[in-house]
């Protein structure tokens, strides 16, 4: 049996970790699975067949002059630690997630790391990496925030090249790279997320034990990038009661959003719920799920409230929201940062209950074709 290094920063709650967690318990059915680690955050089932190994274990929550430190000083060291914990396992192809990893993995392979080399892009590397256009009063992070945009795109152009495959997880991902990054489209194919359908289906039916259950959901990290504050203002400007909206997550504005609640007087229709392992019974007990990011790379959330037969609304963000839900045919689309076109549209589900009713009826359906089964099965295809 061959064997397979899957490498990425951490198992910690987000996206591409979840992602990894459902990959997994296929992979392992036909490679000898070695997941590779920079930190030891982990949030997600492993299978008791896949080997753990950590190349360092830094901190997820460091500081962004740490991570820029790190970015341009520990590339090669981790390099050089990466190739030797392959060399000692005798590896014969990787599959590498998120960016750092990438660029430690391929430039690995500069060192003389030998195998099959596929890697993930995750989000639209120029939107992602185009600065600081949401912090623009704080000098020093804009600062930070080009300089590190600069450093990553260089990065980018310089080693993905080096790459023999690189799977993107949206069409705009893919189109991203090779218009803006000079990769050869040869290169780049797509490959969806991976969700695994049965453990929602279990997971959405968890009992529910609170007292607050809002009408909207919004599920995310708390940031600029995420824009819950838009959210929260569009509650304030909706005069009914049923407008309530719960926020699960975590994040560097948990205090700000606190006070815009408390400003705008609305603490008895909008919550920050904190963090839960199963966000699944969370978007069961809502009726709309909110998305109001001004960029991601797919996001995992909007398919997981496919999947659990939930109307969505979403800014029309890069990448992947337009992909999945089309022209308004599996959920509502507004444009980034229209608190406006937000807020009609909320209104729009609360005054029609059919609206709801016709995009739950397919939902699930249009979630399906990212079931993890299906997933994996193309990914060992690529692999190969």
């Amino acid at each position: 049996m061959k064997k397979l290094s899957v490498f990425l920063y951490s198992m910690g709650p987000g996206g591409a970790e979840r992602v990894v967690s459902n990959l997994l318990k296929h992979l392992k059915q036909d490679y000898q699975v070695h997941l590779v680690l920079m930190s030891d955050v982990i949030s997600y089932p492993i299978p008791n067949e896949v080997s753990v190994h950590f190349i360092e274990k830094s901190d997820p929550y460091e500081s962004g002059v740490k991570k820029l430190f790190r970015l341009f000083f520990a590339l090669p060291y981790l390099a050089i630690r990466y190739k030797k914990i392959c060399q000692k396992l005798k590896i014969d192809t990787h599959f590498v997630l998120m960016n750092r990893p990438c660029y430690i993995a391929i430039m690995a392979r500069l060192f003389g790391l030998k195998g099959r080399m596929v890697i993930s892009e995750r989000s639209c590397p120029s939107v992602i990496y185009g600065g600081s256009s949401f912090n623009k009063n704080d000098k020093k992070t804009t600062f930070l925030a080009d300089l590190a945009g600069c450093a990553n795109k260089f990065l980018v152009k310089f080693l993905y090249p080096k790459a023999d495959l690189i799977l993107a997880n949206a069409k705009g991902n893919a189109d991203d790279l090779i218009q803006n990054f000079n990769i050869k489209a040869e290169k780049v194919v797509v490959l969806e997320n991976a969700l695994s359908l049965d453990e929602i289906s279990k997971l959405k039916n968890e009992p529910f034990n609170s007292d607050f259950k809002p009408f909207f959901i919004n599920i995310g990290r708390l940031d600029s990038g995420k824009n819950q504050a838009m959210l929260i203002r569009a509650i304030a400007s909706i005069d009914n009661a049923r407008a309530t909206l719960g926020i699960l997550g975590k994040g560097p504005l948990e205090n700000e959003l606190k006070q815009l609640i408390d400003e705008l007087g609305v603490n008895e229709r909008v919550r920050l719920l904190g963090v839960d392992k199963n966000p699944f019974k969370h978007i069961k007990n809502a009726k709309v799920l909110l998305c109001a990011s001004r960029f991601e790379g797919f996001s995992n959330v909007l398919i997981e409230a496919l999947a659990c037969e939930k109307t969505i609304i979403s800014t029309d963000h890069k990448s992947g929201a337009r992909e999945l839900i089309g022209d308004d045919e599996y959920g509502i689309l507004v444009p980034v940062d229209d608190e406006n076109a937000m807020r009609k549209a909320m209104i729009s589900v609360l005054d029609d209950e059919q609206k709801c009713a016709k995009y739950e009826a397919k939902a699930y359906t249009k979630a399906s074709e990212f079931d993890s089964k299906r997933v994996a099965k193309k990914l060992i295809e690529f692999l190969r």
